[in-house]
């Protein structure tokens, strides 16, 4: 029972996957085609997105590393 139930959600799944691939392909192609300042500014705004992204994911990785991501901790006694 549960393996018919992980391949029937594999199945809508993957018909979503086409029909959402249709639609935004049909929606492409009817389209008028963007000029070529249109391109390089689209083009440059990727790379720069793509950029602060792998920044941002190895800014993660290294303060996880150096420890800066530990709950604060104090070596004092309490008070009573």
């Amino acid at each position: 029972m549960r393996n018919t139930n992980r391949w029937l959600l594999a199945a809508l799944l993957a018909a979503l996957l086409v029909g959402a691939t249709w639609y935004c392909v049909s929606v492409w192609q009817a389209a008028p085609s963007m000029p070529l300042y249109g391109n390089i500014i689209l083009g440059a705004a990727a790379i720069l997105v793509l950029v602060s992204g792998c920044g941002l994911i190895a800014l993660i990785f290294y303060s996880r590393r150096k420890g800066y991501d530990e709950p604060a901790r104090s070596n004092r006694t309490q008070r009573q």
